[in-house]
């Protein structure tokens, strides 16, 4: 039986007030509180950071770069969750969000992995204090703020930021990596060549970022990059861009599967990394 044109617009109107709603909700999150979002405005202008990013912080999406590293911290210091001299304040946040009073045991929790990440940190660089302090309560509150009630019997490892940063000059010297090359991985540049497939593999055996058997160490690249996302989204995401690199690559060449593997994969957040802590 044939529909009538009112029906037929009638069905068009129900389909796609249901497809708006679906994408309204596709990848929507909760937005931080006023006060928070009031801070963020003021340090992205105050910072002279893009605009479009204000859209991703208000969405509650802090990616792994130096100027979003600057913002948390600004903002931080504005709403009382930073300070240079006392460090990770978790008082500041809990006049944010007050369902973190009910349990002093996440409090503990969010403080002792603040505390490591921290640690971690070179000592000059407060930006990157703050947001990996700020992190380890966004970790939180995705997991709704529950206690992990099995504790690891030792914490995880810690990236170690200094120690990236000593690793690449260590491995540049023992490769006799020449200066212009150099000079191209103090700016975050890697360029697709034998010298740098070769400091590459180095630099992330030495770090336990790789390992010429297991590949990538994805539990600690989400540690260190993982900020905004689920660890099942970020390993998913991974191990896409791993398993389509894998084609490519010579299977007898270490150096060339190490790039393909966990340069490629990772090169924006490595990037961002040595400009953060290099430059």
């Amino acid at each position: 039986m044939m529909l009538s044109s009112v029906q037929i617009i009638t069905a068009v109107v129900l389909l796609l007030a249901r497809l708006t709603t679906i994408a309204a909700s596709f990848g929507a999150r909760d937005p931080p509180p006023r006060q928070l979002r009031e801070a963020q405005a003021a340090c992205v202008k105050y910072l002279g950071i893009s605009e479009s990013r204000l859209v991703q912080y208000n969405n509650s999406i802090y990616p792994f770069d130096h100027d979003t590293m600057c913002m948390v911290r600004c903002a931080g210091i504005i709403v009382g969750f930073w300070d240079d001299s006392e460090g990770f304040k978790l008082d500041g946040l809990i006049n944010l969000f007050p369902q973190l009073v009910a349990d002093d045991r996440v409090q503990q929790q969010i403080l002792c992995c603040a505390e490591q990440r921290i640690a971690a940190c070179p000592p000059p660089d407060t930006c990157a204090k703050a947001y990996n302090g700020f992190r380890c309560f966004l970790e939180s509150q995705k997991a709704g703020f529950v206690v992990k009630e099995t504790l690891p019997a030792e914490p995880p490892s810690v990236f170690n930021v200094q120690e990236f940063v000593r690793s690449l000059s260590i491995c540049a010297k023992i490769l006799r990596i020449p200066k212009n090359l150099q000079d191209l991985y103090q700016q975050g540049v890697f360029p697709n060549d034998a010298k740098t497939r070769s400091l590459i593999r180095c630099v992330g055996i030495r770090t336990e970022l790789y390992d010429d058997v297991q590949g990538p160490n994805l539990p600690q690249l989400y540690r260190l990059f993982g900020a905004g996302q689920s660890e099942t989204e970020f390993r998913r995401k991974a191990e896409i861009c791993i398993t389509a690199n894998q084609p490519l690559l010579d299977p007898q060449d270490k150096d060339a599967q190490a790039y393909g593997k966990l340069y490629r994969c990772f090169s924006n957040q490595f990037s961002a990394l040595i400009r953060a802590n290099v430059m």
